[in-house]
């Protein structure tokens, strides 16, 4: 069960963040094994001002649209695995409008101590069922 956190710029249409949310949703589905209704996202709109985003680092052209999406899930995906998830990611968000350049996406991961779902339990007595 991963929570991603999609920090987009204030002037991005909902529509626009919307395909952002779905991109990362869909990829996280096809190449990390995530069932369909595991989803748990946060959007956070930011103004301009407040987005302190490098433009060319490292080796990028962020425009005024650049995006950012943070995962994080419990540990276990192989590299090749995560590989194809940012390319997924991208991939959808592109044929959606947005330019390559303008998503980055960030992994976290922990283990299932990190956990509380709800209850005040941690999710480590329902990882090992």
């Amino acid at each position: 069960m991963p929570l991603v956190r999609i920090s987009v710029p204030s002037h991005l249409a909902a529509e626009k963040v919307r395909v952002l949310a779905d991109a990362a949703h869909d990829a996280l589905v096809a190449t990390c094994n995530v069932p369909l209704n595991e989803r748990f996202q946060l959007v956070s709109r930011f103004a301009g001002a407040d987005m302190f985003l490098d433009p060319t680092f490292p080796d990028v052209e962020r425009s005024a649209d650049a995006s950012i999406v943070e995962i994080t899930f419990l540990g276990g995906r192989t590299d090749d695995q995560k590989r194809s998830l940012y390319q997924e990611i991208v991939a959808s968000a592109v044929a959606s409008g947005f330019r390559p350049d303008d998503v980055m996406v960030a992994l976290v991961e922990n283990g299932p101590i990190d956990w509380s779902l709800g209850r005040g339990e941690a999710y480590e007595k329902h990882a090992s069922a």
